[in-house]
């Protein structure tokens, strides 16, 4: 089972933050998941909420300020790093789950990727793009054939399969809370890989893999690791 580090190692480190995902990744995490947005001045920086409130507490838009601004409320706080930051630490050595949170950040990362980072189409392989909006994944589809796309579920566990002819998904991602039968069975047969997000307790791990999880979203992924190597190495 794969094993995602949800914003990092955010249990135990500030979320989406360069020290949680250096904790991630030394915790042998599989992939590591982050949230992107643009800046005012069209850069990528790493961050779930739009606004800096809960993170910083700043009643801040992040799409209001440029990234130099950004820097300068945060400095002494957490640093916001960009996403170039993180993929040229972090790309090529784990896999890296890319959440389009707002607008445009998908094609502003695929004109990125393309740029910096990735010189054969096998390079695609290293990232997988997930969303909420399944109208986000669309703009990346039409941008780039070899991207890996994710589509992201609140209740409805069903939603996938009216865009998988479209987006030719890789991956669905489910709420730990309204995983359904007959869903998974339909992704299987698709060829879909399957995680659910977010899972703490690594006593769920065995009952979601019987249930044909391939991979879990959590904010331990030291305690996971921990656990699926003494547990289920040998089984």
């Amino acid at each position: 089972m794969l094993i995602i580090a949800h914003r990092g190692s955010s249990g135990d480190m500030p979320e989406n933050t360069m020290q949680s995902f250096e904790a991630a990744y030394s915790a042998s995490a599989d992939m590591i998941e982050l949230d992107v947005r643009l800046t005012k001045d069209n850069v990528l920086v790493v961050i779930h909420d739009a606004r800096l409130l809960r993170t910083h507490k700043k009643i801040v838009a992040v799409s209001g300020k440029t990234l130099a601004e950004l820097r300068l409320i945060t400095a002494g706080t957490m640093p916001i790093p960009t996403l170039d930051e993180v993929l040229a630490r972090y790309y090529g050595r784990v896999l890296i789950n890319i959440e389009l949170k707002g607008r445009g950040a998908g094609v502003a990362a695929v004109e990125l990727l393309k740029k910096a980072y990735i010189k054969k189409v096998s390079g695609w392989d290293n990232i997988l793009f997930s969303s909420f909006h399944g109208s986000e994944l669309l703009k990346v589809r039409k941008v780039c054939t070899h991207a890996n796309l994710a589509l992201l579920h609140d209740e409805n566990p069903f939603m996938f399969v009216a865009y998988h002819k479209r987006l030719q998904l890789t991956a669905v991602g489910f709420h730990r809370l309204y995983i359904n039968r007959l869903a998974i069975e339909i992704a299987k047969k698709a060829g879909i890989f399957i995680y659910v997000y977010t899972v703490n307790r690594t006593a769920a791990i065995e009952p979601l893999q019987r249930r044909g999880i391939d991979g879990v979203v959590t904010n331990y992924p030291d305690r996971f690791r921990d656990y699926i190597d003494s547990h289920l190495a040998s089984a």
